[in-house]
């Protein structure tokens, strides 16, 4: 599998599980909001937290689209060009949001949606970008992303396996190789939501992947880790009870904590790819397991007979499977009724 560094973490198999908070539309385009998410985030735990730096002016071309969405208030229908318009952070702030997050020690990146804003991104650091479903075969900005040699993550989404060969081939003659897969789904039905993509996309393009959650859940999560996925996503909002977009399929502060110890604890409940007893088994196989002990008095010079030994705990002596070896043998010295056999006894 092809490494993936963003700044001070690293991303494989053998690594932690690299969390990101997602942010893009949760934070309102509002500062004050933005910067206590970063703090919500690094409380929870989180390794990053992204952003969207949004080009409502140049991606959409039709600007009278409505887009209906669910709030805690019920259905909403909203113009989308006045949503992402609404989601924009002036340059100043972004400055303010980047500085805080380096001041909070969390790495912060964002998801780019139109060639400007990576000229954009590169003015703030950024250590790695996002490209959305939406943006995966848009491969003049791909192009420009790859071409800052910084890791991508992609998100998957509604991208067939041809299209994604096609997207990843883009990136790669650009020289990049720093690329994450991450699997995400929209459906609404438990079996399109196809868990199974995460090992075979590593399996296919030897990259690390991860699974993006679309909702609170945190079973397809729990799931995704136990299949091998390197990094989660997952949405955060202050308040599920705000209006707008997303509010009702992201955690609160509280939960996101929580949320996050658990699946850095499924990440650990793992090991790996072999059996190895845990320290406690083998101490508990010390106490619990049997060893060979003398079921009488055994004299010294007597032929040892099966009916003159048991197996009795603890597990310190020696295993009955040598039992054969000492059966036949003579006892060296006297052997006195429940004492464990030692090799100095034959």
């Amino acid at each position: 599998m092809t490494l993936v560094k963003i700044k001070n973490k690293t991303i494989s198999d053998s690594s932690p599980l690299f969390v990101v908070t997602e942010t893009g539309t949760t934070c309102n385009g509002d500062l004050e909001t933005a910067l206590k998410m970063v703090d919500a985030a690094k409380s929870a735990g989180a390794d990053a937290i992204k952003f969207m730096i949004i080009g409502h002016e140049y991606f959409m071309s039709d600007k009278t689209v409505t887009y209906e969405y669910e709030w805690k208030g019920g259905r909403k229908s909203e113009n989308m060009f006045d949503m992402f318009k609404g989601l924009t952070f002036s340059e100043a702030d972004w400055m303010k949001i980047r500085d805080y997050c380096i001041a909070k020690d969390i790495i912060f990146f964002a998801t780019v949606d139109y060639i400007l804003g990576v000229d954009f991104a590169e003015k703030l650091q950024v250590p790695a970008y996002k490209i959305s479903s939406w943006d995966a075969a848009n491969y003049p900005l791909i192009r420009k992303m790859a071409r800052t040699g910084k890791p991508i993550i992609l998100d998957t989404g509604p991208i067939t396996l041809p299209e994604l060969e096609k997207t990843l081939e883009v990136i790669h003659k650009e020289g990049n190789d720093q690329v994450i897969l991450l699997h995400c789904s929209h459906s609404k039905d438990d079996a399109g939501v196809n868990l199974y993509s995460i090992p075979f996309l590593k399996s296919v393009f030897s990259v690390p992947v991860g699974y993006s959650a679309d909702n609170t859940d945190p079973v397809p999560d729990i799931a995704a880790i136990s299949l091998g996925a390197n990094v989660i996503e997952k949405r955060l909002t202050l308040d599920r009870s705000f209006p707008g977009h997303h509010h009702l399929k992201a955690l609160e502060p509280g939960e996101y904590k929580e949320y996050i110890d658990s699946i850095r604890r499924v990440k650990n409940l793992l090991g790996g790819y072999y059996v190895k007893p845990s320290a406690e088994d083998l101490h508990q196989k010390a106490m619990y397991y049997v060893s060979i002990t003398a079921d009488c008095d055994i004299p010294q010079g007597t032929v040892i007979t099966e009916n003159m030994l048991a197996c009795k705990r603890p597990g310190t002596g020696i295993s009955p499977e040598f039992l054969d070896i000492i059966i036949g043998r003579q006892a060296r010295r006297d052997i006195k009724n429940n004492e464990q056999f030692g090799w100095d006894a034959v």
